[in-house]
């Protein structure tokens, strides 16, 4: 009956599973790029400030050490200058000729004249000033009477130039500056007519002098850019490894030794750069800049804790956090309201798909919504206007090698189906000379020893003129045939001009590139096909792969030519033994068969005269001398 056999009603599951599977499934493919992309951002954004952070320090540091420079050029023109003035220079060019112990009057308008040279103005530029024996380092005069007579270690010790006017920066100098830092300008000053120096005018800054420009450079850091000094540390660095600090609220600076600042490890060998560190005493990672002048042996650091460098990103964090939770939040809403929009025309999209994977391009997809699924068709359709496209580009350069390859099939066709050598080759080069447009192509086959690579067979008149002279090249020789016949692999001189064993032939001027290939058998070369164009860069390593494969076929067919032709040579002289010994059939006289078999010769073989001999152990002599049998045909070749 109709009705017991109803088949069973098809099982519908329901949607709201299939949308909270989905849920489940995207929403950590979305979380997790979320995460990623957070990170990504966090660590992006930690880079920049870190790297705006370093370029505004070593900017900083670098204006710095403009105002130190300035700073110290303005005391070295104050000494130039000083030494003319009236009431010091008639003294000081006493003690320049005399360059040894001064008399008490000389000594005491040395020092009143040396104190106007301390601050010639408003400004205090020295602490000291000195005049300084440049042979063992004396003080001969000075504004402290009590440093004359002393000896200034910092000279002998070479740490103070005495040929030039410099600044320099000295640490812990036993008499200026015990534990501390102190900045001499020096002035070497020679006798007249004399180019050594005998003694130096020297300037000391230290202490007091040194705090007022720490806080002059205090001043300028606080007016330019986002970092001021009391958020950091700034110090000027002297090496080996001494920072000079201006504690706060004081303005005499402190020496530190033994530092292990990164900048006494990069200066003065990188004058400029910026650095990051962990404080050694409190463990905080603080982020640097510096800038290093040589020629006074001293630097400028800025240095500024790293959370305050990053102290914007703590607002990031808790936005990352709530993007990703919203962005959870969505995903699953639209998830769970689309899954039954989305599930009607999966079917059209698939059946599009397979359409797609069997090579069907011209199908499209509706996009009569303005949905996500009507995004997507339009996607589809996209995609299969950019995989028909990106295919017929493929078809085109596959249809291009095929090309080649073709090419290369029918030249190869063209010359098996040839059976003479010197047919097959001389069709080979003239076919591929022809087809493949290159301006001359060569043949060379190695000689019976294997030491010289001949040319066989080559184009043109070129061609012909190289085999009438027998030309050829020893296998390893510095040339492209010789490199190809001892290596058994393809070359290419891209241009011949450069090519270091490329070897000129003066009879092809035109050449400008060339490849060569062998030929072999088994691994058996037996020589090589050499093709030349007239144009630089005209082989690329595919076309030496057509070449080499149409090589390949050349050398089987140039295998079988030869081959034939000893077939052929062998067979011919069967059939002449044949010939001969089928003339000798029913003749029992020993005189007609040798007669018979010498004229057959004659014919056969085309000599002009054909003679044979027998002893006497045959038998009686017949026709001849005493004791020998003889027959013999003579004529002209036929």
């Amino acid at each position: 009956m109709a009705t017991a056999t109803a088949s069973a009603p098809r099982v519908v599951r329901p949607r709201g599973r299939l949308g909270t599977r989905l849920a489940l499934i995207l929403l950590p493919l979305v979380l997790v790029p979320l995460v990623l992309m957070g990170g990504a951002a966090y660590l992006r954004t930690r880079a920049i400030l870190e790297a705006q952070a370093r370029s505004e320090l070593t900017a900083i540091s670098k204006a710095q050490l403009e105002a130190v420079r300035e700073w110290a050029r303005r005391r070295e023109a104050q000494m130039q200058l000083g030494v003319q003035r009236p009431d010091l220079a008639p003294s000081l060019n006493q003690a320049v000729t005399a360059g040894a112990a001064l008399a008490p009057q000389t000594q005491l308008a040395l020092r009143q004249g040396l104190a106007g040279l301390i601050k010639p103005g408003d400004e205090t530029l020295f602490s000291e000033m000195a005049l300084v024996r440049a042979s063992d380092g004396e003080i001969l005069a000075s504004t402290s009477a009590d440093l004359e007579g002393k000896v200034l270690s910092a000279v002998p010790a070479g740490q103070v130039p005495t040929d030039r006017l410099a600044t320099t920066a000295v640490y812990n100098d036993s008499l200026l500056a015990p534990g501390n830092v102190a900045v001499l300008t020096s002035l070497p000053l020679a006798p007249s007519g004399s180019a050594v120096p005998s003694v130096l005018l020297l300037g000391v800054n230290r202490g007091l002098r040194l705090g007022g420009l720490m806080e002059s450079i205090q001043r300028l850091w606080q007016i330019q850019g986002e970092y001021r000094v009391e958020r950091g540390e700034q110090y000027l660095a002297v090496l080996p490894n001494v920072r000079l600090l201006l504690p706060r609220y004081s303005v005499d600076p402190v020496a530190e030794a033994g530092s292990d600042r990164p900048i006494f490890s990069l200066a003065p060998a990188i004058v400029s750069g910026s650095y990051a560190m962990t404080e050694p005493d409190s463990k905080q990672n603080v982020i640097g800049g510096y800038q290093w002048a040589d020629e006074i042996g001293l630097g400028v650091a800025l240095e500024v804790p790293a959370s305050d460098v990053f102290a914007q990103l703590g607002s990031l964090a808790p936005f990352t956090v709530g993007l990703i939770v919203f962005a959870a939040m969505v995903c699953l809403v639209i998830v769970l309201i689309a899954t039954d929009r989305l599930l009607r025309p999966l079917g059209q999209l698939t059946e599009f798909a397979d359409r797609i994977s069997r090579g069907e391009w011209g199908q499209h997809v509706p996009e009569g919504g303005d949905d996500e699924i009507g995004a997507l068709a339009a996607s589809f359709n996209r995609m299969a206007d950019d995989l028909s496209g990106l295919y017929g580009s493929l078809e085109a350069r596959v249809a291009e090698r095929t090309q080649q390859v073709r090419t290369a099939a029918e030249v190869a066709r063209a010359v098996t189906s040839t059976p003479n050598l010197d047919d097959l080759l001389r069709r080979a080069v003239e076919l591929i000379r022809d087809r493949f447009g290159y301006y001359h192509v060569t043949i060379f086959l190695l000689d019976d020893e294997g030491a010289r690579a001949v040319v066989r067979e080559s184009t043109g008149e070129v061609g012909q003129l190289l085999k009438a002279r027998g030309h050829s090249l020893p296998v390893g020789s510095p040339s492209i045939i010789g490199w190809v016949t001892a290596n058994n692999q393809g070359r290419i001189a891209t241009d011949v001009a450069r090519d270091p064993i490329h070897l000129k032939n003066e009879l092809l001027p035109e050449t400008r590139s060339e490849a060569a290939v062998p030929l072999q058998v088994s691994g058996r070369v037996f020589g090589a096909l050499d093709v030349q164009s007239k144009e630089s860069n005209a082989f690329s390593a595919e076309a030496l792969e057509v070449l080499q494969a149409l090589a390949d076929q050349l050398s089987t067919a140039i295998q079988n030519a030869q081959l034939a032709q000893d077939s052929a040579v062998a067979a011919e002289r069967a059939r002449l033994l044949s010939d001969v010994t089928s003339q000798f059939g029913g003749l029992m006289d020993v005189e007609r068969v040798l007669e018979t078999a010498a004229n057959t010769l004659h014919r056969v073989l085309g000599q002009p005269e054909i003679t044979i001999m027998l002893g006497p152990e045959v038998g009686p002599a017949v026709g001849g001398g005493d004791g020998e049998l003889w027959a013999a045909a003579q004529g002209g070749r036929e």
